[in-house]
């Protein structure tokens, strides 16, 4: 088994992007390009929420963009079920309200990030089809095939890559988003852990995003667990420890990035290559990437 854990603190807004427990190209070239992509797009966060953004749109813009990326298992890049069919996942909490949101297998909906973002203002925020494809028409947004040729050729790639993003404002609030294709050529109609609270959790206390089996995330129940461990006064990377510990010593192929309200961050996976990045406002402050 291999993998690495690391951790830190950044003292003002911080931006947190993994691109994936299992990268689809893990050669160092790809892993580097996948980084670069993370670190421009958390560029671009950090300066929506300068401009004023709301910190949960910043994620969704970040989600966005990674969901543009081909270079990750999400959104035009997503891995296909045994089909050939792109099912999306995609979810997001607002860490303030402790209000959980998402879309469960979606099709033919490119960013399955604005519909989770939608239902964080319905009372029914948690929908698989034909709902989400009826909010995505509700919403005016295009519904087509997401799948391109490039990927179409790749049908039977296996990928762990899921995308996520979390913020923490430099007033200490939390905010999560992660968003997947699954994990490629599994059964039809399978089911990640993204739209559960075992692979987006975020309270006032830590937000977690998670990536890699998702059947393993949830057995584990990994980014709550997390997060109740720094809740009941672990710190940050003490809590991350254990868990790691924890996968480790159950032979388990996940990751995540995760972050507290004191801006302390952690990422680690048990994976052979996890692409992150952990990019702070102020000027001077650490940014810290895959590597």
């Amino acid at each position: 088994m291999q993998g690495r854990a690391e951790s830190g603190q950044c003292r003002g807004a911080m931006i947190l992007l993994h691109g994936g427990a299992g990268p689809m190209d893990p050669t160092p070239a790809g892993l580097g390009a996948a980084t670069a992509s993370l670190r421009a797009i958390a560029g671009q966060g950090l300066a929506a929420l300068a401009a004023g953004t709301s910190p949960l749109d910043a994620v969704v813009e970040c989600l966005k963009a990674l969901e543009l990326d081909e270079r990750f298992n999400a959104g035009r890049g997503s891995a296909l079920q045994e089909d050939g069919q792109a099912r999306l996942t995609a979810a997001l909490m607002d860490g303030p309200k402790s209000s959980f949101s998402g879309v469960i297998s979606t099709t033919h909906v490119l960013h399955p990030s604005l519909l989770a973002r939608a239902l964080q203002e319905r009372s029914s925020r948690v929908l698989t089809n034909p709902g989400a494809e009826l909010l995505a028409r509700e919403l005016g947004l295009p519904v087509a095939d997401v799948i391109t040729p490039a990927r179409r050729q790749r049908w039977y790639d296996r990928a762990c890559d899921t995308v996520g993003c979390l913020v923490r404002t430099a007033d200490g609030r939390l905010f999560a988003g992660t968003s997947t294709g699954g994990r490629g050529f599994e059964t039809p109609g399978r089911v990640s852990d993204s739209a559960t609270v075992a692979g987006t959790y975020c309270t006032a206390f830590a937000a977690v995003s998670a990536t890699g089996v998702g059947e393993e995330i949830v057995d584990d129940a990994v980014a709550a667990r997390l997060e109740t461990r720094r809740r009941d006064g672990l710190p940050l990377a003490e809590a991350a420890r254990r868990s790691f510990a924890e996968a480790l010593e159950k032979s388990r192929s996940y990751g995540w990035i995760a972050a507290d309200a004191q801006g302390f961050w952690s990422a680690a996976h048990t994976t052979p290559a996890m692409s992150f990045i952990v990019l702070g406002a102020l000027e001077g402050e650490v940014a810290a990437s895959s590597r």
